[in-house]
């Protein structure tokens, strides 16, 4: 066992708050060195695991108390002259040259965020035995560190390094936990996963899920790699969503996949088209380098090229946008309009035999709660009562007229819709505020075509006798009730 003295750069302890802005990002700064240690092998089938081990197995998640965190990882691995060097380099590594994700080399130093003590075992030597290097929150004061040249806990002989951060501070705990921790690590290194440049799992006393990429919603329409010149490349990924969402993101990667920021973030970007709220994705550029804090880049030569080619391609980015999200609507609104049109067929024909009276209407109200299909009865069976008095019939032609979205007229720019006699259609104001509200669920959207269907309807029928159609309309709704669940 060898005693070793800390040595650290200036400030290394201010920069190292600046870094971890919670206990999920100091954790990360091991599964980065594990992507790092891939990278410099330059191994295609690297792999990263992260292990939760609890005290009590079998005890239900809130009542479990995390014990240790080990990643583990098959990259490059570590000598003990390597360790040693790390050690008495703290802030001045060579990873600042190598622009590696590591931020200077002090994220060693994060598991005082986290744990009471970090094991780190590695050698890149296969059928080597490894070292194991210790750090103990008491001793980063007194500025010691020890390398075990072997270590009956946590030796291994294969290539690799196993980080191993014992006896999980209290206030880490519930931060830390699988499902929590396992939707971090997909955002944050959601390129690197996604270009399956290594595997990552993760696995508590029980169950080994994959790590996977976060899924963007909407459709995909942008994916392409731009030339900085000799400077590098910048990759974007781009998936547009129908409507605006308020929690649609534009990430930032830099090298290696690892999550710098939001694009929007830097200021440069503060700008349509990058914050429009139509698009999820993401930009990566290996080459930009991090700032002390990570949320953020240095605005050198290639964060300038950077920002030039990016605003070069931003009418593209505009125009996809607005072009992608108005097909997408575009076809969305058929599917609903044509739901539209077969609810209207049907309640007309009910309405016309009779049946609308004979629908299980109680039964219909408690099933979106239960999630059973309505029973489909087969309508011809049904038969009038006797009892019932005689209605009207409706002429069977009349049903499910032509439904057409549309910006409105200037004149007609406060209306819900109105009615065309030359094309005998009726044309619903896709701009009111009640329509945009609507639109974003399938099933209110019909029941608000319906009744806009109602009113049109009706106002052919009753023209200006506005009472007698509010009248009738309050009918008509409560008469499509059960058909409108």
């Amino acid at each position: 066992m060898a005693k070793i003295t800390l040595q650290t750069g200036p400030g290394v302890f201010e920069t190292l708050a600046s870094v971890c802005h919670s206990h999920r990002e100091a954790a990360k700064q091991f599964v980065e060195n594990s992507a790092d240690a891939i990278q410099q092998l330059g191994t295609d089938e690297g792999r990263i695991s992260i292990r939760l081990q609890y005290e009590t197995a079998n005890a239900e998640p809130p009542a479990r108390t995390l014990k240790s965190i080990i990643v583990t990882d098959n990259g490059i691995g570590m000598s003990q002259e390597k360790m040693k060097q790390v050690l008495q380099h703290i802030g001045d590594s060579e990873k600042v040259q190598l622009a590696l994700r590591g931020e200077k080399g002090i994220g060693i130093l994060a598991f005082s965020l986290i744990a009471e003590e970090l094991h780190i075992a590695s050698t890149d030597i296969d059928g080597a035995p490894s070292s194991c290097l210790v750090l103990e929150r008491p001793w980063l004061k007194r500025g010691r560190a020890e390398i075990r040249e072997k270590c009956s806990r946590h030796e291994h002989s294969e290539r690799g390094t196993a980080v191993y951060l014992e006896n999980i501070l209290p206030e880490a705990m519930d931060k830390l936990r699988k499902d929590g921790f396992k939707e971090f690590l997909g955002k944050e290194f959601a390129s690197d996963l996604r270009q399956g440049l290594y595997a990552m799992s993760i696995s508590d006393n029980q169950h080994s899920e994959p790590v996977p990429p976060q899924r963007y919603r909407g459709i995909k329409a942008m994916s392409a790699t731009h030339a900085l010149g000799r400077l590098g490349s910048v990759s974007i990924e781009l998936h547009v969503l129908p409507w605006e969402m308020a929690d649609a993101t534009l990430s930032l990667y830099g090298r290696g996949g690892t999550r710098i920021c939001l694009l929007t973030d830097l200021d440069d970007f503060k700008i349509p088209p990058w914050t429009d709220r139509r698009i999820e994705g993401y930009v990566r550029c290996d080459q930009l380098k991090r700032t002390a804090s990570k949320t953020s880049v240095v605005q050198d030569q290639i964060y300038q090229a950077f920002v030039s080619e990016l605003n070069r391609i931003a009418p593209d980015v505009r125009e996809t946008i607005d072009r992608v999200s108005a097909d997408s609507r575009e076809r969305r609104f058929e599917v609903v309009m044509h739901k539209a049109g077969k609810l209207i067929d049907k309640f007309l024909r009910y309405r016309e035999k009779g049946l609308l009276e004979d629908l299980p209407y109680r039964s219909l109200i408690t099933m979106p709660q239960q999630k059973k299909e309505p029973v489909i009865v087969n309508t011809d069976s049904f038969k009038a009562s006797s009892e019932r008095p005689a209605r009207p019939r409706r002429p069977v032609e009349t049903r499910a007229p032509h439904i057409r979205l549309t910006a409105p007229p200037q004149e007609r720019s406060s209306s819900r819709s109105w009615y065309d006699p030359q094309s005998s259609s009726i044309y619903i104001n896709r701009e009111h505020q009640e329509f945009m509200l609507a639109q974003k669920e399938d099933t209110r959207c019909v029941r608000y075509l319906f009744s806009i269907w109602v009113k049109e309807s009706l106002l052919q029928e009753y023209g200006s006798d506005a009472e007698r159609l509010a009248d009738e309309m309050v009918g008509m709704l409560a008469e499509a009730e059960p058909l409108l669940w």
